[in-house]
């Protein structure tokens, strides 16, 4: 089946855009014609036409001159321009395709060939309404998005739930507008804290799915509120692991990040101690001694993600540090780097342990265990 298609016409010669029209009309489309260049153009403007067919020598303003134009203008660009002219040479052809046409017909024209250009426009032009029709649906169905996102985020701020799907000190930094994912990145010290169940892979092989989530939730319930009592903020669950973040967002001096850090990682040693009693009581034979990594260092800090998920967080090598003194952490105990210590050492009583090897790392890290609080209260 031919396509058909409004047509513009723009030629000085009467006897061709009453021929071109003709011919044009008889396949099927409809036609409008120009006499010159700026009559031309003043209706490309008006109207609405899937194909332009232009003679490229007009007094006044030629083709070269309208075409250059019909391309430079943001609603006329992309109509697809067939050149005709009485010109037969190379120069005047490469011409007309280096300032945009879609095509290049010389004089006389053969109708054949110019309905197979003028089908060939109308197919690019088709296309490209299409195209822009779905780009405008998928607009609409992101401002529809959006707007609905908006709403359940004004719902869970009414209600005071969006401090319950993210770290209570980022809630609190969205809800007062000072984390935007626009203003980027920065690199500040913290204090990170990372924590695991020990045997949580044994356990999960011995449990019902409904235990081992009750057990878990429970796990993770409280050492999450040591971590917040102690200025900590989640940075993420990963299984039965904690990461914590102290020092970001809401900023603290680095000693008082580590102190914090260090009496956080007793008080969740002592919390899941007091736990796996607990359950046991109930009858699940947990064991929930957790193994702790504390390190010190710069980090990157800012709202990571995309379009359909962010999250705050620290990302950096003194990451990976903490998750390997926590790896290398023994059952039950407390592991740090050196830095920590050093902000710490006067309140705590610590041992030196073998220094880990780190991919990347130029020298092997120190590490520290932390085995008492000297003063718990002080500071």
């Amino acid at each position: 089946m031919t396509a058909r298609g409004s047509l513009l016409v723009i030629d000085d010669d009467p006897v061709v855009r009453s021929m071109l029209s003709r011919s044009l009309e008889e396949g099927g489309h409809q036609v409008v014609t120009a006499k010159d260049g700026t009559e031309g153009l003043d209706m490309a403007r008006a109207e609405a036409f899937d194909v332009i067919l232009l003679d490229v020598l007009m007094p006044g303003l030629d083709g070269y001159e309208v075409l250059e134009r019909l391309k430079k203008e943001r609603t006329l660009r992309h109509i697809p321009v067939v050149m005709i002219t009485a010109l037969d040479d190379i120069e005047s052809a490469v011409r007309c395709i280096e300032l945009g046409a879609d095509d290049y017909l010389p004089k006389p024209i053969d109708p054949v060939v110019l309905g197979a250009r003028i089908n060939a426009g109308l197919t690019k032009k088709r296309l490209h309404d299409l195209e822009m029709q779905h780009v405008e649906e998928v607009d609409r169905l992101n401002r529809r998005l959006e707007a609905r996102v908006e709403e359940q985020m004004a719902e869970l701020v009414r209600t005071g739930e969006l401090k319950r799907f993210m770290p209570h000190q980022v809630a609190e930094g969205l809800l007062a507008g000072q984390l935007r994912s626009s203003e980027g990145f920065e690199r500040r010290r913290l204090t990170l804290l990372f924590t695991d169940m020990v045997g949580f892979t044994d356990l999960s092989d011995s449990l019902e799915p409904e235990e081992l989530s009750e057990v878990l939730n429970e796990y993770l319930q409280e050492m999450t509120a040591v971590a917040v009592a102690h200025g900590g903020t989640l940075d993420n669950y990963i299984g039965d692991g904690v990461m914590v973040i102290f020092g970001a967002p809401r900023r603290a001096d680095e000693q008082v990040q580590a102190w914090s850090a260090i009496q956080a990682a007793f008080e969740m040693k002592r919390r899941s101690e007091e736990l796996a009693e607990a359950i046991r009581a109930r009858g699940i034979p947990a064991d929930l001694r957790i193994r702790v990594g504390v390190n010190t260092g710069h980090c990157t800090v800012g709202v990571f993600g995309s379009d359909l998920l962010r999250a705050y967080k620290a990302v950096g090598f003194p990451v990976n540090v903490t998750a390997r003194l926590q790896t290398e952490a023994e059952p039950g105990t407390i592991l740090c780097g050196f830095r920590t210590y050093a902000l710490v050492k006067d309140r705590v009583r610590a041992e030196p342990r073998e220094p880990l090897s780190l991919k990347g790392a130029a020298r092997p890290v120190e590490a520290w265990e932390i085995l008492e609080v000297v003063d718990p209260h002080s500071g």
